[in-house]
């Protein structure tokens, strides 16, 4: 893989990690049309560690304060002893609550079932079928009903189903976003709000699955490190610039327009691999 290859795949993952459109669908769809066909596992480490960044340069001031009201919540509850009204004082602990609460069912799936389901559905044929069903949920999700519960109105059960729809996202093509955002949605929270808890929770999703497969992967991180560099970059700069799209599109956007279009990508995803 030379540098500009490297670029452009990072460019379509930072493009597509955040949209619900399936990154890990497109890096495989990609991979396949540059005559990539065995698995990529440390550059595909690199770019989600480069789309992490980007969640976390984005969301640097909302993470500082969760931070810090972590840590207020923790001093009164434990050393000072004062435990009178602390959810309504640090809504920030609340919020690291509600991303822990997302993480176990996320964590316990992925650990068990993840191996599996990449091996049962890595093959562009079956990537290119689950597109397309995705895709039609998609469509139909032009059905729901705007939500009108805020973050801080979620509760542990609410966390519980959107980490639960981020465990299936495992499967390729189905997107992490557009799993967690939809249910975000179909338990009422209001669609910014759910894109924002979607990609807070996306941060201890990526990081622990790229330190799952760090250890395999770490043989290989010395094979182009300057690709590796390229892929990294390309993957954090449209990660960060995709995200501040997403935000602003679903002030007044919806999804069926991203489900017509996996519906299409499912079909070249078929396609090519009919022919190639």
């Amino acid at each position: 893989m030379n540098i500009l290859q490297a670029a452009l795949l990072g460019l379509v993952q930072g493009l597509t990690e955040f949209l619900p459109v399936s990154s890990t669908g497109h890096l495989i769809l990609a991979q396949h049309l540059m005559g990539f066909k065995d698995p990529m596992l440390a550059f595909d480490i690199i770019v989600h560690l480069g789309t992490l960044m980007a969640v976390c340069l984005y969301y640097a001031k909302d993470l500082r304060a969760i931070t810090a009201d972590v840590w207020s919540f923790l001093w009164n509850f434990f050393v000072k002893k004062d435990r009178r009204y602390l959810a309504s004082e640090f809504p920030g602990a609340l919020t690291a609550g509600l991303v822990i609460a997302a993480s176990i069912p996320t964590a316990l799936i992925g650990f068990a079932f993840q191996d599996s389901f990449e091996r049962m559905f890595g093959s562009l044929t079956g990537v290119g079928v689950i597109w397309i069903l995705f895709g039609v949920l998609l469509v139909l999700s032009g059905k729901f009903q705007d939500g009108t519960r805020g973050l801080y109105e979620m509760n542990q059960r609410d966390a519980f189903w959107i980490g639960l729809a981020q465990a299936v996202s495992i499967i390729p093509s189905i997107s992490r976003s557009g799993a967690t955002i939809l249910t975000a949605m179909l338990l009422g929270i209001e669609r910014r709000d759910a894109a924002k808890f979607s990609l807070l929770i996306s941060i201890p999703a990526v990081a622990g699955a790229a330190l799952l497969k760090l250890k395999d992967g770490m043989d290989l991180l010395e094979a182009s490190p300057h690709a590796l560099a390229a892929g990294f970059v390309a993957s954090a700069a449209s990660g960060y610039i995709t995200i501040i799209f997403l935000v602003r599109f679903l002030k007044q956007g919806s999804f069926p327009r991203f489900g017509f279009y996996c519906v299409a990508a499912g079909i070249v995803s078929l396609l090519v691999g009919f022919f190639l």
